[in-house]
């Protein structure tokens, strides 16, 4: 009798052992139920499934970032010259114009938004001759403090010299006449030049 019972113990314990033990057939049979699980997540199916992706993640490189704006314009970038805060020197800015070129026109606009020129500065004329160029105005500076009209002359020459690479000097000119003063060395002809002292006048 107690062998019988033993021969029953052992045949159910065999037959359990059996059924733990993962075979192919097993983890194929689970693994496309995962599969099935995972679509069903993805249309709506059980909570707490989640569909495998299905796009490639995308880099986010500047490339990547700069796809689309191939064909937009590249505005000029200008350097200008304006009063720091104490008036008695320049601090440089960095900005760009509204244009692909570099125009006149455009710089003494952006001047004027900084504050460096006299309101109602209005240009006559740009003639530029390699590396050295005459700028009219109809008005330089409108006041009689000798350093305001100093910064007013000091940021225009520094401002156009820098940007149209002007080495040999620009000449200011109000309606057409040469203009100049004692405070900033000029040649002759009323050539003046970049100043790198500029950050406070002596």
């Amino acid at each position: 009798m107690k062998k019988c019972i033993l021969l029953v113990v052992s045949a159910v314990m065999a037959l359990s052992l059996a059924a733990c033990t993962p075979t192919p057939e097993k983890e194929k049979a689970a693994a496309d139920a995962q599969t099935t699980a995972g679509a069903e997540g993805a249309e709506g199916g059980p909570e707490g499934l989640v569909a495998a992706p299905t796009e490639t993640y995308k880099a986010d490189t500047m490339e990547e970032r700069n796809k689309g704006s191939e064909n937009l314009p590249t505005l000029a970038g200008v350097s200008i010259y304006r009063y720091n805060k104490t008036r008695d020197g320049l601090v440089q800015e960095m900005d760009s114009l509204e244009s692909e070129t570099l125009e006149p026109q455009g710089v003494l606009d952006l001047m004027a938004s900084y504050g460096a020129l006299p309101e109602g500065t209005e240009l006559i004329s740009f003639e530029q001759d390699g590396d050295k160029a005459t700028l009219n105005l109809n008005q330089i500076s409108t006041s009689d403090d000798t350093m305001e009209t100093r910064l007013v002359v000091e940021s225009l020459v520094n401002t156009f010299t820098e940007n149209f690479e002007l080495e040999a000097g620009l000449i200011l000119q109000e309606n057409g006449e040469v203009y100049t003063i004692p405070e900033v060395e000029a040649e002759d002809d009323g050539t003046m030049y970049y100043d790198t002292e500029y950050i406070k006048f002596k």
